[in-house]
């Protein structure tokens, strides 16, 4: 480790000694760091803003659970003889098993006629348990039913605001007011500002089982607090599902949507190893001047090379020091290349969203930090081998008579 020390303070002075010949020849490994550093955070920019609209867009954080009614056996549906159900008792134990990486709910719909006051229409009833607010994330006015009200089978509701615009022009007035359906009275206690919903009412999961008959069977669905989270949900649902049933979670039918972010992902990936490919040029074209460097080196250090080896130097000693100062400019050359890359990169995202709308951003992971890392050490190896076997290889008289 001393040797390793002494070769790249050794390496440090000659850079020191002449810093625009090193900086000159180091120039092509400096562009092209700077140039993977740019391509690689862009490509984590491109990717976190895909998610980002992909969350946004879509259902891509969830998952839901269903209880299968038929089997495919050699190609035929087959019902199965025994069909589970879910219930508050199965939903608040997986809740629990859950709850580090996101929410769980119950939900069963149907279509009803419902009255307010003398206007009839028809809706959808929603029923839930009390998470949905952290599926739709959505403001409520007033409240959501809690989980009180779900134990005690309360009769109350709450409507989506494009329902409650159908029975008035100030939906904030219909809280407190009552509307009835299948015979039941329900308490509106708050609208749910969700456009997207529809015209709903949603009402405890208890109370529509006890109160509507033909009620449909319930599914469980599932929302992660990140994307990433869904493969570790899944995986500790099935734990669950073979741990509580008998036929496992071959029982039952789980969806996600994670299919979609792993094209996401392979799609990012193919652009960075493309472009990475593309700028890789210039990092070799770096090296080249790199290995330039370290011959006039050796030309230039004929003589030293040659008494050290007349004073007991072994070839090792020497490919050793040499090895070391390619890698000392090579990581210096990318040090440099690294805040070129930095500063460029995220000066070009500002002045891009300066004059657009689009919300474009670069991001840096842990993973270029080692990238560039692996290209400094490898690019100081690899063209730094040639010179040094060149130096090893002097013979001590010869070296020490060259002039």
């Amino acid at each position: 480790m001393q040797q390793i020390f002494q070769s790249v303070s050794i390496a440090l002075q000659n850079i020191k000694a002449n810093p625009l010949h090193t900086f000159l020849s180091t120039l092509g490994i400096i562009i092209g760091v700077a140039s993977l550093v740019a391509i690689l955070a862009l490509g984590d920019g491109l990717e976190q803003t895909g998610r980002e609209q992909i969350e946004s867009t879509t259902s891509i954080q969830m998952m839901t659970l269903t209880p299968k009614t038929i089997d495919l056996v050699d190609g035929v549906r087959v019902p199965r003889d025994t069909v589970y159900q879910l219930g508050l008792k199965e939903a608040r134990m997986v809740e629990e098993e859950l709850n580090q990486w996101g929410y769980t709910d119950l939900i069963a719909q149907s279509s009803k006629m419902a009255t307010y006051k003398d206007s009839s229409i028809a809706i959808y009833i929603q029923a839930t348990l009390d998470n949905i607010p952290h599926f739709t994330e959505a403001e409520i006015i007033g409240r959501y039913y809690d989980r009180e009200d779900i134990e005690n089978t309360a009769d109350k509701t709450v409507l989506t605001i494009p329902l409650a615009r159908k029975w008035s022009e100030d939906p904030e007035e219909l809280i407190g007011e009552s509307i009835s359906f299948e015979g039941t009275s329900y308490e509106v206690i708050g609208i749910l500002q969700d456009e997207s919903q529809g015209a709903q009412a949603l009402i405890p999961l208890s109370t529509y089982q006890k109160n509507l008959k033909n009620s449909n069977t319930p599914n469980m669905i599932f929302k992660s607090r990140k994307v990433e989270d869904i493969p570790s949900m899944k995986s500790s649902l099935e734990n669950w599902l073979d741990e509580n049933y008998e036929d496992g979670k071959e029982a039952f039918s789980i969806f996600t949507y994670e299919g979609r972010v792993k094209q996401l992902s392979q799609g990012i990936l193919v652009f960075k190893l493309v472009m990475g490919a593309i700028t890789g040029i210039s990092v070799l074209v770096g090296g080249i001047g790199i290995m330039n460097v370290l011959l006039i080196s050796v030309t230039e250090r004929t003589k030293e090379i040659g008494i050290r080896k007349a004073a007991g130097a072994r070839k090792k000693d020497i490919v050793l020091q040499f090895i070391s100062e390619s890698v000392t400019i090579s990581m210096v050359g990318c040090i440099i290349g690294w805040a070129v890359g930095v500063i460029g990169v995220f000066g070009l995202v500002e002045i891009i969203n300066r004059f657009t709308d689009f919300g474009f951003q670069a991001a840096l992971s842990l993973g270029t930090v080692f990238v560039v890392l692996i290209v400094a050490v490898l690019v100081g190896m690899l063209f730094g081998t040639y010179p040094a076997w060149k130096a090893a290889n002097l013979t001590p008289v010869d070296a020490i008579r060259h002039e």
